[in-house]
């Protein structure tokens, strides 16, 4: 390893922790966007962490050498962060879903196993050197050599189940988008890249598996900066009467009074709106309000707001065919331009100027 590549990868792992305070920041309601600014900020932290021991070590002893396989420290890094990120799929298709309970349900294989491991280290530390797979078969009477092996399946099996769960299973108010597709690929690579770099003792594996991680955590910390919800997109419609097909249950009825309180009033178009001028209006708190509005599918009150918005655009451009899109994205409530073309190709799968043009089409085909 070159210094110049660890400092490039350094360089990475800061802007990623940064990226990832900005996150948590940023986050307010939203759950799985601050839990991916803390995934973020610890993947960087860590990486960074270690980059500067290897700065070190690269200046000292250029010939440093890798000597172990199933490396239980390794392991125990990965498998309750890689647990973790494996919920986001099923986060983000079912906003509110993943509460402590249920959390702490999904993490409990991977918190017993690590802490027996951590114990094992403390109490005994004792770790058989394994240089290839004939030793691992060979010393598998060792009690440290099947706590190893048996958390190594372990840390693939779980995370693999977490990620795939909820492409296999019922929808409910959100659809995957393509970019849930491209953060499960990346989710198989990286797992594959984590097989090769805790079987494989090289240079090249293991720098494969840290700047994956830290492209990773980067690339999809970018995209929760643009989106409060980049995985899937919400298919929630209010002018339908019912529960959708693919939904086992309706909004909660809190839900409903929000929502009618909007189509009756747009202040959605103000903008700057918070949900706690909406708990003033409803008298009624802000975690109440924020848990009715995810059990339509939304990721936040924001989410929610720029949906409104978006309808309300829609609506406007048929009122007032004369009003440039312009002025009707500040009719709307929207107060960037960008973040309203943004959702709007999102939502619609067409730019506003698209959308404009076809409304113009169909009005003169029926004066025609």
């Amino acid at each position: 390893m070159g210094v110049l590549y660890l400092s490039l990868e350094l360089t990475l792992d800061l802007i990623t922790s940064i990226l990832g305070v900005l996150l948590m920041c940023k986050a307010r309601d939203n759950g799985p966007k601050f839990w991916w600014g803390g995934i973020a900020f610890a993947i960087g932290a860590v990486f960074a962490w270690e980059n500067i021991g290897w700065l070190m070590i690269v200046a000292e002893e250029p010939e440093y050498r890798f000597t172990d396989m199933l490396n239980l420290e390794k392991m125990l890094k990965w498998y309750p962060m890689a647990s973790m990120v494996a919920l986001f799929p099923l986060a983000s298709l079912y906003p509110g879903y993943l509460a402590w309970r249920r959390v702490l349900l999904c993490f409990f294989p991977s918190l017993a196993l690590t802490l027996i491991g951590i114990c094992y280290m403390v109490f005994n530390g004792y770790m058989t050197p394994l240089r290839s797979l004939a030793d691992v078969l060979l010393y598998m009477n060792h009690v440290d050599v099947r706590l190893r092996c048996l958390i190594f399946i372990f840390s693939i099996i779980t995370p693999l189940a977490f990620f795939l769960y909820p492409l296999l299973t019922r929808k409910g108010y959100r659809q995957a988008n393509s970019m849930m597709y491209v953060f499960i690929g990346f989710m198989f690579v990286f797992l594959m890249i984590y097989v090769l770099f805790t079987l494989d003792i090289s240079y090249f594996i293991f720098n494969l598996f840290g700047a994956t991680a830290i492209v990773f955590a980067f690339f999809f910390s970018l995209q929760y900066m643009k989106r409060e919800n980049p995985f899937s997109v919400c298919m929630y419609d209010s002018e339908k009467d019912g529960v959708p097909e693919f939904c086992s249950s309706p909004p909660l009825p809190l839900f409903q009074e929000i929502d009618r309180l909007f189509q009756e009033n747009p202040l959605f178009a103000t903008p700057h709106y918070t949900i706690k001028e909406l708990s003033e209006e409803l008298q009624v708190r802000e975690y109440r309000l924020s848990e009715a509005i995810k059990s339509a599918g939304y990721s936040s009150f924001r989410e929610y707001m720029n949906d409104l918005r978006l309808e309300y655009f829609r609506l406007l451009s048929q009122k007032y065919p004369d009003k440039n899109i312009k002025e009707l994205i500040f009719l709307s409530g929207f107060n960037s331009r960008a973040t309203f073309y943004r959702n709007f190709s999102d939502k619609y799968g067409m730019s506003p100027s698209r959308f404009l043009e076809n409304l113009h089409n169909r009005k003169n085909d029926m004066n025609f």
